[in-house]
């Protein structure tokens, strides 16, 4: 599999509280976006753990032996430990208290993906067209969901950065999970930094005819040109025919 991956603190924020972490294996390939909030360096310390400690897990609790549903219990217990590990370090000190991360996770397996997220990081699926596979944990997207606002008008409300699900933030996290049928499409990950100011049209357009390290350097300077107000986190993974467990 080929995977490209970039961050970049953007053109207004002096520290990136975004993580990210990749693998690529014989047997699956996974990789993790997480963009941490708190102040200070706090939000870089959550997302970090975060993507430490569900990579961490799914390496020494994931059996190939296991089907596509096991698989993704395992990941769905691994951003729990990673939750509990954050929520403790949080209560514990007093500079980082309060601090949070989104975190959002795709790994292929044989000819499935396996998603798992919490927050508005996001992962989308780009074959003949662009989908989002993972739905953001936000104000506005409970309100489009109530129809109460538009898509369109979603992505313009003042309050479109404010999360509802977030990891290390309470003891208790509900994970997002899903399993879909893979056949070698795009997979794009990114922090909401990315698609703040691009449609998901020009998502596809950007990552596609080029190798996923060129998508990724595109996508990034993008988002810069028009005013790089958030960090910025992109992840590309280009599978090619998945092979059978």
């Amino acid at each position: 599999m080929e995977i490209g991956a970039l961050s970049d603190v953007g053109r207004i924020r002096k520290i990136n509280e975004d993580s990210f972490k990749t693998f690529d294996g014989e047997d699956y390939s996974y990789a993790i976006v997480a963009d941490g909030m708190g102040g200070h360096q706090a939000g870089e310390i959550a997302s970090s753990m975060a993507v430490e400690c569900i990579s961490g897990y799914i390496e020494k609790r994931l059996d190939v032996k296991m089907d596509r549903f096991q698989a993704m219990e395992v990941i769905r217990r691994a951003f729990l430990y990673a939750n509990s590990k954050i929520y403790a370090y949080s209560c514990e000190n007093d500079s980082v208290m309060g601090m949070g991360t989104t975190a959002t996770l795709c790994m292929v397996r044989g000819g499935y993906v396996i998603f798992a997220h919490v927050g508005d990081s996001r992962a989308y699926m780009i074959g003949s067209g662009i989908s989002q596979i993972t739905r953001d944990h936000s104000y506005v997207q409970e309100l489009v969901k109530l129809g109460q606002i538009t898509p369109e008008e979603a992505r313009r409300h003042p309050r479109r950065n404010f999360i509802t699900r977030a990891m290390g933030v309470e003891q208790a996290l509900k994970v997002d999970t899903g399993v879909k049928p893979y056949s070698g499409e795009r997979l794009l990950l990114c922090s909401d930094g990315l698609i703040d100011d691009i449609e998901d049209s020009e998502l596809a357009e950007l990552a596609e005819g080029c190798s996923a390290e060129e998508g990724v350097k595109r996508l990034v300077g993008l988002a810069n040109e028009r005013g790089g107000k958030d960090n910025i986190t992109v992840i590309i993974m280009d599978g090619g025919a998945p092979s059978d467990f």
